[in-house]
């Protein structure tokens, strides 16, 4: 490649008035294509060579070259794979008409899938790449959520264990002596930790901002959020479950995915398993708006859903306890045994204390409860297993 005629026709290159500004953006979102597809081509010669050379580690290369760490290296390698996955991808890579960004969200969403289910991914090559070179970032990202749905065979609940298991946070001191963090979190735990985090903003810097502030309107929020973290961390931070809006339609929230599901949190997350949602809505996590077919909005609010004091007070002097395991009732959620979300009502007979992780099993582990007259409760695991809890000892509250 030859660097200096490349820097030449770059700088040389007119800048006007707006519309050759508009023309070179254009160009330069195409040479970065471009780029992305030769450095693609250069990871695969260096597997290559790494075959016939031991010596040779290909992750080195590209991140002593692009002077940046092995795990930004290695989004190359995974771009690699998914471009070989989608051949079109690679193809609209050659020619400019998409950027690396594109073929990495497809890595990304389709990481954790079995070979058949990226071979059903792979048959929608055109239309994946049409996408790309088209579609802006929010349409294409949602296009290729619902393609990843319907190829998965499952309802993404394997693929959310794994990245529950996939959950790190590391942190240093740089050079100004300044704390960095830097984490990888699940979809869900990262839906609610920006929730906790957004809520504290507003709750804490609705009239007053600290001193310090930046006038920057981005910088401002990183700031805020940056205080609304440490206000959580000791002890400052509203307690209580986040309050995070979900949009979804009628359909998917009662019998769970199809072709024409609208999943949307307004935070960028794809592929949310129904499941957690409806967990969400039972416990109050989210403020679900749901929508019919057409659009229509059906729902918006959760009070009718949510265990009012009297109710829970009322379960307090049933239990002192999660009713499966000794957490505190104080840690404790209200779970509709059968659910709201199915037209169970939010009544005393229906309602159980769970915390969070039998609550997460009742949803998304598959667990069937059924809980009797006297509350003698039931409960079948995927698995066939049953085991039977008798009625709590109700005590005085």
């Amino acid at each position: 490649m030859e660097i200096e005629s490349i820097r030449t026709l770059i700088v040389a290159s007119p800048l006007a008035d707006l519309a050759s500004c508009r023309g070179e953006l254009v160009a330069i979102q195409c040479v970065r294509g471009l780029l992305d597809a030769r450095e693609m081509r250069v990871a695969a010669r260096l597997d290559e060579l790494a075959a016939a050379e031991p010596s040779v580690f290909p992750e080195d290369e590209l991140a002593k070259a692009a002077k940046t760490s092995l795990k930004k290296a290695s989004k190359v390698r995974a771009r690699q794979r998914a471009a070989d996955d989608v051949p079109q991808l690679a193809d609209a890579l050659a020619s400019g008409d998409t950027t690396g960004e594109r073929v990495d969200a497809v890595a990304n969403a389709t990481a954790g899938l079995s070979p058949a289910e990226k071979a059903r991914v792979a048959a929608r090559g055109d239309e994946l790449a049409r996408a790309a070179a088209t579609l802006p970032d929010h349409q294409f990202r949602r296009l290729l959520e619902q393609i990843v749905r319907q190829a998965r065979v499952d309802d993404g609940l394997a693929k959310l264990q794994r990245q529950k298991n996939a959950t790190r946070l590391r942190w240093w001191t740089d050079d100004d002596g300044m704390l960095r963090l830097d984490g990888r979190f699940d979809p869900v735990a990262g839906v609610e930790l920006t929730g906790r985090i957004r809520n504290q903003v507003e709750r804490l810097f609705h009239r007053t901002q600290p001193d310090g502030c930046p006038t920057d309107p981005l910088e401002r929020q990183h700031f805020l959020q940056a205080h609304a973290l440490l206000a959580l961390c000791d002890g400052r931070g509203a307690s209580g479950a986040p309050d995070v809006t979900v949009l979804i339609d009628a359909q998917s929230l009662l019998t769970g995915w199809h072709e024409r599901t609208v999943l949307d949190t307004g935070t960028g997350v794809l592929g949310l398993p129904i499941e957690t949602v409806r967990r969400w809505a039972c416990c109050g996590t989210v403020t679900p708006v749901v929508v019919g077919a057409d659009g229509v909005r059906l729902i918006l609010g959760r009070e009718t859903r949510l265990a009012n004091r009297a109710q829970r007070r009322t379960l307090r002097a049933l239990y002192r306890t999660c009713a499966l395991c000794d957490t505190p009732f104080e840690f404790t959620e209200a779970h509709h045994v059968h659910w709201s979300t199915h037209g169970g009502p939010t009544d005393i007979d229906n309602l159980l204390p769970l915390c969070r992780r039998h609550h997460t099993l009742a949803h998304e582990g598959g667990w069937h409860l059924a809980l009797d007259a006297d509350r003698t409760l039931t409960i079948t695991t995927p698995g066939g297993e049953v085991t039977i809890h008798g009625p709590p000892r109700a005590r005085a509250a």
